[in-house]
């Protein structure tokens, strides 16, 4: 009985590490993907000299 608590609990654990893996390797995608805009964001402004309507203020910057 307590073999099966120490399995269940090892399973558990494994489960949980596995979970956590998946999401750090999904935040680790979206920061990469936030930087890749952002380096293509400054390649358009440096190549045009302006910047893109996109980009945008949202009325902060005013």
């Amino acid at each position: 009985m307590r073999a099966r608590a120490q399995d269940k609990l090892m399973t558990q654990l494994a489960s949980a590490r596995h979970n956590a893996d998946e999401k750090c390797a999904a935040a680790e995608l979206k920061r990469n993907h936030a930087a890749a805009r952002t380096a293509e964001q400054a390649e358009h402004i440096t190549r045009t000299g302006r910047v893109p309507p996109s980009f945008g203020c949202w009325n902060w910057c005013s």
